[in-house]
């Protein structure tokens, strides 16, 4: 046997061992006992920023709405001011739902023409009734019993901010199912078995939950303005206070429509310059490592492809497609049983180049360039979480 060839069974041995250990995490993670669900529900306001173009905003709100939860619950939709067209559905949802308690609060931008998501949760701060705070974007649909699944980890010891996992659900072109397909297939798999080696030290931003007095005892988003980074920054305050940032096991739907590859390429290269600037440099050596432990296993398919295309063995393919076969088995497993959807047959296909096109991605991400495309803007990202509107 060739050494090319050795090399390439090596590399899809670990990789499957990788997804086996993997996928043991996630099975043992949900076989966990939750947490018992308190006798008296607190009250909740959700705040609601809400972003120019997002896909979907009518439907959102209405899963919000529908949610299962025993106690009051406030909604906070925050639009920017010149945003009308965003303003109106907000104004004809709160209309169809009167016995809600919706408000719709405008926010003019403090500088440039958008407000920016920090603005506009400052300016709905004074709102606030709620007891617990949830955060959301603007592209998150709740499931009817989320909160009911998340909130009761308010209450585990030293509590501060918990978080869920998203599952991605738009699958109406190209280029959304590749970003669906991408984070199907390693939410689970990425976050649930980091917990096991150490405590996160960041909070997923698209779905968290803090209590209103922790929130205010951590200072909240003060001193954030020209941040973009205030997920990872909320985790680190959580963290210097002495509490913990908590994977939950809650699922939540998350509606990204990408219409162009630009937009998805967009979106990938801002996802790994955010982490590279604003995370990496905080975080403690050990943390890098169980960072690196936890990724290195999703670069494997592209090395593998690479050896297999140098070598062009049948030995070289048939271990390739045993690797692939792995990717798969794990992906629809934990979709069909963890997340509760299913990826339309046709885009399986997607999904599968996805396993060996995104850590050329990560890759890009990581190396290039620190401007990106955000929220409608042209951004430079400076390192401590300043983002520089770029014109």
């Amino acid at each position: 046997m060739r050494r090319i060839d050795r090399c390439i069974i090596v590399l899809v041995l670990f990789f499957c061992l990788d997804r086996t250990l993997k996928l043991l995490a996630v099975w043992h993670f949900f076989r966990r006992s939750a947490p018992k669900q308190p006798a008296i529900w607190p009250s909740v306001t959700l705040f609601q920023p809400i972003t120019r173009g997002v896909n979907g905003l009518h439907h959102t709100l209405i899963s919000r709405l529908a949610v299962d939860y025993p106690a009051p619950m406030q909604h906070l939709l925050i639009c920017d001011e010149h945003d009308s067209f965003n303003q109106q559905i907000c104004h004809a949802v709160s209309a169809a739902h009167p016995l809600a308690d919706v408000h719709v609060v405008v926010v003019p931008a403090v500088r440039g023409s958008i407000a920016s998501k920090i603005e506009k949760l400052h300016a709905a701060t004074p709102l606030a009734a709620g007891e617990i705070l949830v955060f959301l974007d603007d592209d998150v649909a709740l499931r009817r019993d989320g909160l009911r699944h998340m909130l009761p980890y308010l209450a585990e010891p030293r509590a501060g901010a918990v978080f869920g996992l998203a599952c991605y659900t738009s699958w109406c072109n190209l280029w959304s199912s590749a970003m669906s397909g991408f984070v199907n297939a390693n939410a689970l798999l990425s976050y649930i078995p980091l917990t096991y080696l150490a405590e996160p030290w960041t909070i997923t931003g698209h779905c968290f939950a803090l209590q209103r007095s922790v929130y205010e005892r951590i200072g909240g988003l003060a001193d954030m303005t020209n941040r973009i980074d205030d997920d990872h920054e909320l985790a680190r305050r959580v963290s210097a206070a002495g509490l913990r940032n908590l994977q939950t096991p809650m699922i939540y739907d998350v509606n990204n429509d990408l219409p162009t590859l630009r937009a998805y390429l967009n979106q990938m290269h801002r996802w790994f310059v955010f982490p590279r600037l604003h995370m990496l440099p905080q975080l403690s050596r050990r943390q890098q490592t169980v960072l690196f432990i936890g990724g290195v296993g999703n670069l494997l398919p592209s090395v593998v492809l690479l050896l297999v295309l140098w070598s062009r063995s049948r030995r070289a393919w048939a271990g390739f497609a045993v690797g692939l076969s792995a990717f798969a088995g794990g992906y629809v497993w934990g979709e069909r049983r963890y997340l509760g959807r299913t990826t339309p047959w046709q885009r399986l296909a997607v999904v599968l180049a996805v396993a060996v096109v995104a850590p050329v991605q990560i890759m890009w991400g990581l190396l290039m360039g620190d401007e990106i495309v955000w929220r409608g803007q042209r951004l430079n990202i400076k390192r401590g979480g300043i983002g520089e509107v770029v014109q």
